[in-house]
Protein backbone atom coordinates (compact mmCIF):
# COMPACT_ATOMS: atom_id res chain seq x y z
CA UNK A 1 0.00 0.00 0.00
CA UNK A 2 1.08 3.44 -0.80
CA UNK A 3 -0.25 6.34 0.79
CA UNK A 4 0.29 10.48 0.25
CA UNK A 5 0.44 12.85 2.60
CA UNK A 6 -1.68 16.10 2.55
CA UNK A 7 0.92 18.35 3.31
CA UNK A 8 4.54 18.82 5.05
CA UNK A 9 5.56 21.11 7.53
CA UNK A 10 9.48 22.90 6.84
CA UNK A 11 11.09 21.57 9.38
CA UNK A 12 9.67 17.88 8.90
CA UNK A 13 10.89 18.04 5.34
CA UNK A 14 14.27 19.22 6.16
CA UNK A 15 15.08 16.53 8.57
CA UNK A 16 13.58 14.16 5.87
CA UNK A 17 15.59 15.03 3.36
CA UNK A 18 18.64 13.79 5.90
CA UNK A 19 17.27 10.34 4.40
CA UNK A 20 17.63 9.23 8.37
CA UNK A 21 16.78 5.82 9.75
CA UNK A 22 13.97 6.89 12.49
CA UNK A 23 12.19 4.71 15.38
CA UNK A 24 8.77 4.56 16.22
CA UNK A 25 8.63 7.31 19.68
CA UNK A 26 4.99 7.92 20.83
CA UNK A 27 1.48 6.70 19.67
CA UNK A 28 -1.28 8.67 19.83
CA UNK A 29 -5.53 8.35 18.33
CA UNK A 30 -4.74 11.29 16.19
CA UNK A 31 -1.13 10.25 14.73
CA UNK A 32 2.33 9.17 16.15
CA UNK A 33 6.10 10.58 16.93
CA UNK A 34 9.12 9.26 15.11
CA UNK A 35 12.71 10.34 16.15
CA UNK A 36 16.39 9.97 14.77
CA UNK A 37 19.44 9.67 16.34
CA UNK A 38 19.58 13.01 17.01
CA UNK A 39 16.19 13.58 18.58
CA UNK A 40 14.40 15.31 16.11
CA UNK A 41 10.82 14.74 16.08
CA UNK A 42 8.45 14.59 13.08
CA UNK A 43 4.76 13.84 13.76
CA UNK A 44 2.68 12.03 11.54
CA UNK A 45 -1.00 12.40 11.51
CA UNK A 46 -4.19 14.52 11.26
CA UNK A 47 -4.79 18.46 12.04
CA UNK A 48 -7.17 17.92 14.80
CA UNK A 49 -4.45 19.81 16.98
CA UNK A 50 -3.40 21.84 13.91
CA UNK A 51 -0.46 21.57 11.80
CA UNK A 52 2.68 21.71 12.76
CA UNK A 53 6.27 23.14 11.35
CA UNK A 54 7.44 19.85 12.48
CA UNK A 55 4.49 17.67 11.10
CA UNK A 56 3.52 15.61 8.25
CA UNK A 57 -0.29 15.90 7.59
CA UNK A 58 -2.18 13.10 6.40
CA UNK A 59 -6.14 12.06 5.81
CA UNK A 60 -8.61 10.12 8.59
CA UNK A 61 -8.12 7.02 6.39
CA UNK A 62 -4.56 7.05 5.73
CA UNK A 63 -4.00 7.74 9.38
CA UNK A 64 -5.98 4.80 10.45
CA UNK A 65 -3.77 2.74 8.24
CA UNK A 66 -0.77 3.89 9.54
CA UNK A 67 -1.95 3.60 13.08
CA UNK A 68 -2.29 -0.34 12.22
CA UNK A 69 0.95 -1.08 10.83
CA UNK A 70 3.43 0.30 13.46
CA UNK A 71 3.86 -0.35 16.93
CA UNK A 72 6.64 1.40 20.07
CA UNK A 73 10.32 1.41 18.92
CA UNK A 74 9.35 0.21 15.67
CA UNK A 75 12.43 1.49 13.08
CA UNK A 76 11.24 3.43 10.17
CA UNK A 77 13.28 4.25 6.60
CA UNK A 78 13.55 7.12 4.76
CA UNK A 79 14.38 7.89 1.05
CA UNK A 80 14.12 10.70 -1.15
CA UNK A 81 10.34 10.57 -1.61
CA UNK A 82 8.63 8.04 0.81
CA UNK A 83 8.98 6.65 4.56
CA UNK A 84 8.79 2.83 4.51
CA UNK A 85 6.66 2.23 7.42
CA UNK A 86 7.15 -1.43 6.84
CA UNK A 87 8.12 -3.74 3.49
CA UNK A 88 3.81 -3.75 1.92
CA UNK A 89 3.21 0.35 3.59
CA UNK A 90 4.68 3.45 2.47
CA UNK A 91 3.84 6.69 2.86
CA UNK A 92 5.33 9.80 0.34
CA UNK A 93 6.48 12.36 1.83
CA UNK A 94 7.60 15.06 -0.59
CA UNK A 95 4.25 16.80 -1.23
CA UNK A 96 3.15 20.56 -0.89
CA UNK A 97 5.05 22.16 2.11
CA UNK A 98 3.56 24.65 4.45
CA UNK A 99 4.48 27.88 5.03
CA UNK A 100 2.02 29.36 7.58
CA UNK A 101 3.99 28.57 10.87
CA UNK A 102 6.34 32.14 11.32
CA UNK A 103 4.99 34.75 13.32
CA UNK A 104 5.62 38.07 12.50
CA UNK A 105 5.51 41.63 13.85
CA UNK A 106 1.52 42.62 12.80
CA UNK A 107 -0.88 45.03 13.03
CA UNK A 108 -3.75 43.00 14.93
CA UNK A 109 -2.36 43.44 17.95
CA UNK A 110 -5.37 45.33 19.61
CA UNK A 111 -7.36 43.16 18.34
CA UNK A 112 -5.74 40.25 19.81
CA UNK A 113 -5.49 41.83 23.21
CA UNK A 114 -8.75 42.41 23.40
CA UNK A 115 -10.32 39.24 22.28
CA UNK A 116 -7.33 37.07 24.88
CA UNK A 117 -8.74 39.42 27.90
CA UNK A 118 -12.28 38.08 27.51
CA UNK A 119 -10.97 34.90 28.68
CA UNK A 120 -11.02 33.72 32.64
CA UNK A 121 -7.59 33.05 33.92
CA UNK A 122 -8.40 32.84 37.55
CA UNK A 123 -7.27 29.55 38.03
CA UNK A 124 -3.58 30.22 37.41
CA UNK A 125 -3.71 32.32 40.18
CA UNK A 126 -2.95 29.90 43.40
CA UNK A 127 -0.74 28.01 41.73
CA UNK A 128 3.61 28.48 40.53
CA UNK A 129 2.26 30.64 37.36
CA UNK A 130 0.17 33.29 39.05
CA UNK A 131 0.21 36.60 37.34
CA UNK A 132 2.81 37.93 40.13
CA UNK A 133 5.60 35.22 38.90
CA UNK A 134 5.10 35.89 35.12
CA UNK A 135 5.06 39.50 35.41
CA UNK A 136 8.66 39.61 37.13
CA UNK A 137 9.39 36.86 34.56
CA UNK A 138 8.45 38.99 31.79
CA UNK A 139 10.51 41.99 33.00
CA UNK A 140 13.75 39.89 33.43
CA UNK A 141 13.20 38.60 29.42
CA UNK A 142 13.36 42.18 28.53
CA UNK A 143 15.60 43.64 31.05
CA UNK A 144 17.50 40.93 33.34
CA UNK A 145 20.98 39.48 33.59
CA UNK A 146 22.15 36.31 32.26
CA UNK A 147 21.79 34.59 35.53
CA UNK A 148 18.56 35.88 36.46
CA UNK A 149 16.89 34.63 32.68
CA UNK A 150 18.53 31.41 33.03
CA UNK A 151 17.20 30.83 36.28
CA UNK A 152 13.41 31.40 35.62
CA UNK A 153 13.80 29.23 32.47
CA UNK A 154 15.15 26.80 34.09
CA UNK A 155 12.24 27.07 36.80
CA UNK A 156 9.10 27.31 34.19
CA UNK A 157 10.28 24.68 31.65
CA UNK A 158 9.53 21.19 31.70
CA UNK A 159 7.16 22.25 35.21
CA UNK A 160 3.63 20.30 34.84
CA UNK A 161 2.22 17.07 33.72
CA UNK A 162 2.20 15.45 30.38
CA UNK A 163 3.94 15.55 26.47
CA UNK A 164 4.43 19.66 27.10
CA UNK A 165 3.53 20.78 30.64
CA UNK A 166 2.07 23.53 31.93
CA UNK A 167 5.19 25.97 31.71
CA UNK A 168 6.27 25.43 28.68
CA UNK A 169 2.87 25.84 26.94
CA UNK A 170 2.61 29.15 29.12
CA UNK A 171 6.56 30.27 27.55
CA UNK A 172 5.45 29.31 24.17
CA UNK A 173 2.43 31.95 24.34
CA UNK A 174 4.50 34.25 25.77
CA UNK A 175 7.69 33.50 22.84
CA UNK A 176 4.37 33.73 20.31
CA UNK A 177 3.70 37.11 21.11
CA UNK A 178 7.47 38.31 21.51
CA UNK A 179 7.70 37.61 17.56
CA UNK A 180 4.58 39.53 17.45
CA UNK A 181 5.18 42.75 19.29
CA UNK A 182 9.25 42.09 20.54
CA UNK A 183 10.10 42.69 23.83
CA UNK A 184 12.82 39.74 24.51
CA UNK A 185 16.35 40.63 24.35
CA UNK A 186 17.85 38.53 21.62
CA UNK A 187 20.35 37.48 24.56
CA UNK A 188 18.08 36.02 26.00
CA UNK A 189 16.35 34.10 22.97
CA UNK A 190 20.45 32.61 22.67
CA UNK A 191 19.88 30.92 26.37
CA UNK A 192 16.53 29.94 25.89
CA UNK A 193 18.42 27.94 22.44
CA UNK A 194 21.45 26.78 24.56
CA UNK A 195 19.51 25.30 27.53
CA UNK A 196 17.32 23.36 24.99
CA UNK A 197 19.97 21.17 24.30
CA UNK A 198 20.01 19.91 27.88
CA UNK A 199 16.84 17.82 27.52
CA UNK A 200 15.08 19.68 30.61
CA UNK A 201 11.85 18.71 29.24
CA UNK A 202 9.71 15.82 27.36
CA UNK A 203 11.41 15.32 23.55
CA UNK A 204 7.72 16.67 22.24
CA UNK A 205 7.21 19.66 24.19
CA UNK A 206 11.13 20.27 23.65
CA UNK A 207 10.47 19.90 19.86
CA UNK A 208 7.95 22.76 20.00
CA UNK A 209 9.77 25.45 22.60
CA UNK A 210 12.89 24.70 19.94
CA UNK A 211 10.15 25.76 17.20
CA UNK A 212 8.93 28.72 19.18
CA UNK A 213 12.46 30.13 19.83
CA UNK A 214 12.84 30.48 16.07
CA UNK A 215 9.12 32.17 15.55
CA UNK A 216 7.60 29.07 14.34
CA UNK A 217 4.13 27.80 15.74
CA UNK A 218 1.15 25.36 15.02
CA UNK A 219 -1.27 26.74 12.86
CA UNK A 220 -4.11 27.18 15.50
CA UNK A 221 -1.72 29.68 17.04
CA UNK A 222 -0.52 31.40 14.20
CA UNK A 223 -3.56 32.08 12.65
CA UNK A 224 -3.92 34.58 15.46
CA UNK A 225 -1.55 37.21 14.89
CA UNK A 226 -3.80 37.91 11.81
CA UNK A 227 -7.20 36.25 12.52
CA UNK A 228 -7.38 37.11 16.40
CA UNK A 229 -11.21 35.87 16.57
CA UNK A 230 -13.12 34.01 19.60
CA UNK A 231 -13.64 31.32 17.11
CA UNK A 232 -9.70 30.61 16.34
CA UNK A 233 -8.99 31.09 20.28
CA UNK A 234 -11.54 28.49 20.78
CA UNK A 235 -9.89 25.69 18.71
CA UNK A 236 -6.83 26.99 20.56
CA UNK A 237 -8.44 25.80 23.59
CA UNK A 238 -9.76 22.52 22.61
CA UNK A 239 -5.77 21.32 22.08
CA UNK A 240 -4.98 18.60 24.57
CA UNK A 241 -6.49 18.61 28.18
CA UNK A 242 -5.19 21.50 29.35
CA UNK A 243 -2.09 22.86 26.46
CA UNK A 244 -4.45 25.13 24.74
CA UNK A 245 -5.48 26.87 27.68
CA UNK A 246 -2.14 27.38 29.21
CA UNK A 247 -0.91 28.78 25.86
CA UNK A 248 -3.20 31.20 25.66
CA UNK A 249 -2.22 32.06 29.54
CA UNK A 250 0.88 32.84 28.16
CA UNK A 251 -0.39 35.08 25.44
CA UNK A 252 -2.89 36.88 28.12
CA UNK A 253 0.36 37.95 30.22
CA UNK A 254 2.85 38.79 27.69
CA UNK A 255 0.35 41.11 26.17
CA UNK A 256 -0.93 42.36 29.33
CA UNK A 257 1.63 42.29 32.06
CA UNK A 258 4.17 43.96 30.06
CA UNK A 259 5.61 46.77 31.92
CA UNK A 260 8.98 48.64 33.04
CA UNK A 261 8.82 47.26 36.65
CA UNK A 262 8.60 44.57 38.52
CA UNK A 263 5.44 45.55 40.58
Amino acid sequence: MIFRALSIGNIAQEILEERETFYVHSIFNKGFNIVNHRQELIFIGTDDNGLFPFGIQVDVQTRNQLLSKIQQQQTIKVSANTIYIDAECQLVWKVKQLNLFKAQVGEQLAKLRTCVAKYDFAEYEQGDFNTGYLRRFIYVLAHGSSEEVEQYYRFIIGRGQGLTPTGDDILTGMLFVHFINPYIRNHNLIILKQLLRESITTLVSETFLKCAQKGLFSSKISVLQTEPTSDNIDRLIQVGSSSGKDTLYGVFVALTLRSGTYG
